[in-house]
């Protein structure tokens, strides 16, 4: 889709896009049905695949984490958590107009963000972590990275993938997990960092 913030030109993206601070004029209509999107996968895990609600764990990146955070806030059954990397806010003021239960109140949320992140700065993210503690959100997480950018190490890689055994995995102990430089190809299409 054509992203105004890359001067129109197309890029995968969840949404328009216009800037990168919280005062950026924001696509409320673009990111909602982003949300709808979210929510209804995570339905059709539920329905066709029998996948109980409480292990399901969605996340993003950038973008992603945006919409993660946003569709726990409006979901209507509990999941088992989220995973945000250098995520942020966007539509506060409708979040928070929709966010009417508190079913998700306690799932986990993980959300890390570099130090050195100069597109969505690390600021930001605090922020977001902040607006979304006071809609009620209290089993959340926030952790910096110093020397990362707009992008993961393999720390926080390693410290996302052990949130999501933990929140999966609730009454057994953490495994050691580490990565390696392989990229794995997933059935969507993208990559996932291989576990040893």
């Amino acid at each position: 889709m054509p992203v105004s913030v890359n001067f129109g030109m197309s890029m995968t993206s969840w949404f328009d896009m216009f800037g990168f601070t919280p005062d950026s004029q924001q696509d409320t209509e673009g990111f909602l049905k982003s949300i709808e999107v979210l929510k209804q996968a995570i339905k059709e895990q539920i329905e066709v695949h029998n996948v109980p609600s409480e292990k399901i764990i969605i996340g993003g990146f950038s973008q992603g984490a945006a919409i993660s955070l946003a569709t726990l806030a409006l979901l209507d059954i509990k999941i088992g958590g989220v995973v945000a990397l250098s995520g942020f806010v966007t539509i506060k003021d409708k979040i928070k107009e929709l966010h009417r239960n508190d079913i998700n109140h306690e799932t986990p949320i993980f959300q890390g963000h570099g130090i050195q992140d100069d597109l969505v700065l690390c600021e930001y993210g605090e922020k977001t972590s902040d607006f979304y503690k006071s809609l009620g959100f209290s089993n959340y997480q926030f952790k910096k990275y110093n020397g990362v950018g707009h992008s993961a190490s393999e720390e926080e890689l390693v410290d996302a993938i052990k949130f999501i055994d933990s929140a999966i995995n609730k009454n057994r102990p953490i495994r050691r997990l580490s990565i390696t430089g392989r990229i794995v190809n997933n059935a969507g299409g993208g990559g996932c960092p291989e576990l040893r």
